[in-house]
């Protein structure tokens, strides 16, 4: 059945795709000279086909086919690495709202959880109070008269997400196949990280699991506050967490109201963030002013925890000394530590890089937030990752998109933010943990382990291959690119070698029988002579074509 499905759904796709790729052949080929004013005034379709650009038009092929394209088409609007930038600013206004569907939430509930629903539910709103392309979000009430909220899955989504990430995925295949420059961008790794991504989207058990994974790394700290789960309510399609009364974090006659300083809620943000980053290793992906509240106890209240980024232990070591290298304006050590983070480098020029970096700290250290243009910055940024060929792993990309959004709401929150001076209090604290006695004992500890297996391991592996190499079973298994063309390489070779080894072996050897004048004789040389000076001429003929054919 998923074949099918998804067979109809490429057709879709395609048919989408040929729509708005023929408008814009129809667009670019003048014919509206001849179409008059009024048919174009009455037929608003025809007149959009040529006021909208390309750009335009890529946003509403996206937008039209539905939420897999419209969330890469926003994770596409923060890679200046691979997207043009008059693309990237049509992309972000990519919208994720559609419709509300009709879901009889309660008949949802009692088939998923086996239960009777009025005996665990007050009330339950028959209307969503948020709709996006992959869930609704309704509020109710539990027995006990807890508020909650049930973001429930829409039906059928499933099974769009994975025919077109399977789409998507053979698409850019076929492409990175032919075309080195998909090759050289990464697009299919960008891809399939994207689809894992969304996959895990998909799941509100995950979801569930990151809130309370995320939960527990903040326990004990009141400048936050996050939601409780229910899991007796919650599946892979239904979600059960609190309902959390609050104002968007950017609402600053909200704050006043509260009797909050907006400054005071920027500062604790970015030290939530900083710790979610440097501390935990697992951060909120997308801190968009919908998705970050303030209650009126004035804790930051994060929701929506569909999409989490994550660094393993040594990439989070790397990116804390990297700030700390921000912070002592040492560009040296920061570009030691990019290399190290990096999955592909190519530095030509280490002085020039270590320059530009010195000059991003510049630009940051000396402006308060409103007057820094994060644009710039980022384009500039880009710019030195291209030209040193400096491929960073994904999460790093998803971070600098979280940086971008909590940047666009510091802005409104305090413009006269100075970020080194703000992030200097986090980063001396994490600085003075490194160098604890208690770190230091646990880095000994670590290090002495992994002595200990290298003089474990090692010398029996050395055993191993020795034991081998003495029985004759001891092999080398290695690929050679283009072997084809090299093996067509050595052939070619190994005949002009041996031409010109038989060329002379004729040549030496009638000279000798010349000066032996052996068996017949003809015009003073024997025949034999003249035979091997024959055969040497030709070889040697055959050899210089040989010679000039292949330049």
């Amino acid at each position: 059945m998923y074949g099918i499905y998804k067979f109809k759904r490429i057709g879709y796709i395609l048919q989408v795709l040929s729509k708005h790729g023929l408008e814009e052949v129809v667009s670019r080929s003048n014919i509206d000279r001849i179409i008059p004013d009024s048919f174009l005034l009455w037929n608003t379709h025809t007149r959009r086909i040529f006021e909208d650009n390309f750009n335009v038009r890529v946003r509403a092929a996206i937008e039209e086919l539905g939420p897999t394209f419209i969330k890469l088409g926003q994770l596409l609007s923060n890679r200046a690495d691979i997207v043009p930038r008059d693309l990237r600013q049509e992309l972000v206004k990519l919208q994720d709202e559609v419709p509300t569907d009709i879901i009889d939430i309660k008949a949802k509930l009692q088939e998923a959880f086996d239960i009777n629903v009025d005996e665990h539910f007050e009330h339950i709103d028959e209307i969503p109070i948020a709709a996006a392309s992959i869930a609704q979000v309704y509020r109710a009430v539990l027995k006990d008269g807890t508020v909650v909220v049930l973001k429930v899955r829409r039906k059928g989504i499933s099974d769009i997400v994975h025919a077109d990430l399977d789409f998507i995925q053979d698409l850019v295949k076929l492409l990175r196949d032919k075309y080195e420059v998909i090759q050289k961008i990464n697009l299919y790794e960008v891809v399939q990280s994207f689809a894992n991504s969304l996959l895990n989207e998909l799941s509100f058990t995950n979801e569930l699991n990151s809130i309370e994974r995320f939960r527990r790394n903040f326990n004990g700290n009141h400048t936050i506050y996050v939601p409780k789960t229910y899991r007796a309510y919650s599946n892979d399609e239904i979600l059960c967490m609190e309902y959390v009364e609050g104002i968007k974090v950017n609402d600053i006659s909200g704050l006043h109201s509260y009797g909050i300083s907006p400054g005071t809620i920027l500062q604790n943000c970015l030290d939530l963030y900083l710790e979610q980053i440097l501390q935990h290793g697992f951060f909120h992906a997308d801190p968009h002013p919908g998705n970050v509240f303030v209650n009126k106890q004035g804790q930051v209240v994060f929701i929506d925890f569909g999409s989490m980024g994550f660094m393993i232990p040594r990439d989070r070591d790397i990116i804390e000394a990297m700030v700390i290298n921000f912070l002592m304006n040492d560009a040296k050590d920061l570009i030691r530590n990019v290399k190290k983070l990096a999955v592909v480098h190519h530095i030509e020029d280490e002085r020039q890089l270590e320059r530009d970096a010195f000059e991003i700290f510049q630009m940051i250290e000396e402006n308060a937030l409103d007057d820094i243009d994060i644009a710039v910055m980022f384009r500039k940024l880009n710019k030195i990752l291209q030209y040193n060929s400096i491929l960073l792993p994904d999460f790093v990309y998803v971070l600098l998109r979280g940086i971008s959004l909590l940047e666009g709401t510091g802005r409104q929150l305090d413009a006269q933010l100075n970020i080194p001076q703000s992030i200097k209090p986090f980063a001396t604290k994490i600085a003075k943990e490194k160098t604890s006695a208690d770190y230091l004992k646990k880095q000994l500890l670590e290090k002495g382990k992994f002595i200990k297996e290298v003089l474990t391991e090692v010398p029996q592996d050395l055993i191993t291959l020795l034991e081998k190499a003495k029985s004759d079973k001891l092999t080398l298994n290695h690929k050679i690119q283009d072997f084809d063309r090299m093996q067509l390489i050595f052939h070619r070779i190994g005949n002009k070698f041996l031409l010109s080894i038989l060329a002379m072996t004729f040549g030496v050897g009638a000279s000798i029988l010349a000066h032996g004048r052996v068996g017949y004789i003809l015009l003073g040389v024997p025949i034999l002579s003249w035979l091997g000076f024959i055969a040497s001429f030709v070889l040697s003929t055959i050899l210089i074509i040989y010679l000039l054919r292949s330049k």
